[in-house]
C-alpha cells in the first residue's frame, strides 16, 4: 500500500503557519478599516493588535488540531 508523502509533523507545521497567517490577516484588515475611517494612530494600532488576537482565537477555533492529523489517525 502506498503511504502518504506528507508526514504528520509537516501537517502540524503547515497548520501553525496557516493559523499565524490567518491571525495576521485579520489584524491587518482591522487596522486598515481603522485607517480608512481616519482614526488616530493609537486607535489604528489597537485595532491591529485586537484584530490579531481575535484572529488567533478564531483561527484556533475554526482550524482545530485534528485537521493536522493524517487520515489514518483521525477519530471516526
Amino acid at each position: 500500500m502506498v503511504q502518504p508523502s506528507v508526514t504528520d509533523e509537516d501537517r502540524r507545521s503547515f497548520l501553525l503557519k496557516f493559523r499565524v497567517g490567518f491571525a495576521l490577516f485579520v489584524g491587518v484588515s482591522m487596522a486598515l478599516v481603522a485607517l480608512n475611517v481616519s482614526a488616530s494612530l493609537p486607535t489604528i494600532g489597537g485595532a491591529g493588535v485586537t484584530g490579531t488576537v481575535a484572529g488567533a482565537v478564531l483561527g484556533w477555533w475554526v482550524f482545530p488540531d485534528s485537521v493536522a492529523l493524517g487520515f489514518v489517525n483521525r477519530r471516526r
